[in-house]
């Protein structure tokens, strides 16, 4: 009886070692280094959820990059960011365009050099704004949710301020605010990750998932650029505004 309850156990075992295996991967990817497929022959880089997130007409990410954020499809937003060996880069001009397909060279970004500011603060606040509202349309019946999107609309908020505060060359208080802030967005993916999805609404063209990878890969870019060493501390945003011009996402309950 022994002998045979103990192959039973050694079979189950057998069968769900592919499902803990997985487990044990994701959940070593929660430790905020996103990961990557390069296609060199096509040019193409999925993230590790399998989503394309570059197309490109030349190899432009290595096989060993993290933190790439790629060109937008749309807007103005041409080159791609990448990090190799601790360090940052830039690459001008990564999408196809009609006039030109030259292979540009990456740049490195310098610690505190305040030379993309602008682009990452507006990738970000795009960013943000879009997984706030996949959390507000998709995502509401999980538990803990009010928290964790006041949270997430936090950061949306120290998007819109950077980008702001840009135009008017207040690097002190962008500094100031970024502060931490990789801390509390660890925290937000931290909840997300194990919450269940019931489909309202399609927003934007990612799951939830890479969603959080783009921004985590953003905001290092960001910090990176304005002189913000990553931390395990700092102070938190302040709470939620409200907003306007393109739908934004709403802001969540006022705290009792």
């Amino acid at each position: 009886m022994f002998r045979r309850f103990s192959s039973l156990l050694m079979l189950v075992g057998i069968l769900l070692w592919p499902q803990l295996a997985d487990a044990q991967v994701h959940h070593h990817h929660s430790g905020y280094s996103p990961g990557y497929h390069v296609d060199h022959h096509d040019h193409v880089v999925r993230d590790s959820h399998g989503h394309v997130i570059g197309r490109y007409h030349h190899d432009v990410v290595h096989e060993n990059s993290t933190y790439v954020v790629p060109h937008a499809a749309h807007g103005d937003h041409h080159g791609t960011y990448y990090s190799q060996d601790d360090n940052y880069y830039y690459v001008p001009r990564t999408s196809s365009t009609r006039i030109t397909q030259t292979a540009y060279k990456p740049v490195t970004v310098e610690f505190g050099g305040f030379s993309h500011v602008d682009d990452l603060a507006s990738r970000l606040e795009t960013l943000t704004n879009e997984l706030c509202l996949d959390l507000h349309y998709n995502y509401r019946h999980n538990r803990g949710f009010n928290e964790t999107y006041r949270e997430a609309y936090q950061v949306f908020e120290v998007a819109k301020f950077i980008h702001a505060a840009e135009h008017q060359q207040d690097r002190r208080a962008i500094q100031e605010r970024l502060q931490g802030l990789d801390e509390l967005f660890h925290h937000v993916q931290d909840d997300v990750r194990g919450w269940s999805r019931h489909h309202v609404r399609q927003i934007g063209q990612l799951g939830i998932l890479s969603k959080m990878d783009m921004i985590e890969s953003t905001l290092h870019h960001l910090m990176n650029d304005v002189g913000v060493h990553q931390t395990g501390k700092g102070q938190q945003a302040p709470p939620p505004q409200g907003g306007g011009g393109v739908e934004q996402a709403p802001p969540p309950p006022t705290l009792p």
